[in-house]
């Protein structure tokens, strides 16, 4: 659907996406020149402060959902050179460690290893580090000792999350800091944890969340959000944000 046809002072557009690879670079570049048309870009609290206050849109916003080095590389030096801001989700276990998410992690050693790990175990483990990232950490320790390493060579590099002091180097002016909620609300340490660790690091607290499982959001309620000071989060819903869109459920917009 082109654009044009959602334009309109009632709605805003989040445009989230993950891995920026030589392939879809200028896809990635010729939406953005697109949306830039008929929308202005701007940071999602903006757009959850105009929800609040019953305001008209007519916003974008651009989303990363993780820190990837294929970010950093190569989609935000295009953003900044427009002068556009953009959000960057984070996960405090990942950043720095050459670590990807569990989640991720489970993916890979399935293709890897398809003949020692069944589809079955790998979506299991996967439900369950919702609600027991501690015992989904011990399985893939015993994976990564027992069932052998990764074969990294296949691995795009850049697909791996950058550092804390390549994040400190972005322009704080254009940068908005995201919280993943990658648990059960019923594990809010955690995520209190990783908030005050971003804070500690980027000297500013994260304000906007984005819940990382096909998990209804409906499980961070607004009590939860509000206790962390987060004033916008994205569900896994689909479609443009408009005036009437709840901002602790936003959903995304896709081309």
């Amino acid at each position: 659907m082109m654009i044009s046809n959602w334009l309109g002072k009632n709605n805003s557009l989040l445009l989230e996406y993950d891995h920026i690879d030589d392939t879809n670079l200028s896809e990635f570049e010729n939406q953005i020149e697109e949306v830039e048309k008929f929308y202005r870009f701007s940071k999602i609290e903006e757009i959850t402060r105009r929800i609040r206050n019953k305001k008209g849109q007519g916003l974008a916003a651009v989303l990363f959902k993780n820190p990837r080095k294929s970010v950093v590389l190569r989609a935000i030096p295009f953003l900044i050179g427009k002068n556009i801001p953009f959000t960057i989700f984070l996960r405090t276990d990942c950043i720095g460690l050459n670590k990807l998410p569990m989640e991720e992690e489970l993916d890979l050693y399935s293709k890897a290893y398809p003949e020692k790990i069944t589809a079955q175990i790998i979506c299991q483990k996967k439900n369950e580090a919702w609600e027991s990232p501690e015992a989904v950490e011990v399985f893939l320790r015993g994976l990564r000792s027992e069932v052998g390493p990764l074969p990294l060579d296949p691995i795009d590099p850049t697909f791996f999350f950058c550092t804390w002091g390549k994040l400190m180097e972005l322009p704080k002016e254009l940068v908005e800091w995201g919280a993943t909620l990658y648990v059960s609300p019923k594990k809010t340490g955690l995520i209190s944890d990783g908030i005050y660790f971003m804070r500690q690091q980027l000297k500013v607290a994260p304000k906007v969340a984005r819940v990382s499982t096909s998990i209804d959001v409906a499980a961070w309620n607004i009590e939860c959000l509000s206790h962390l000071n987060l004033v916008g989060c994205i569900s896994n819903g689909k479609g443009a944000v408009t005036h009437e869109s709840p901002w602790w459920d936003l959903p995304i917009w896709c081309f």
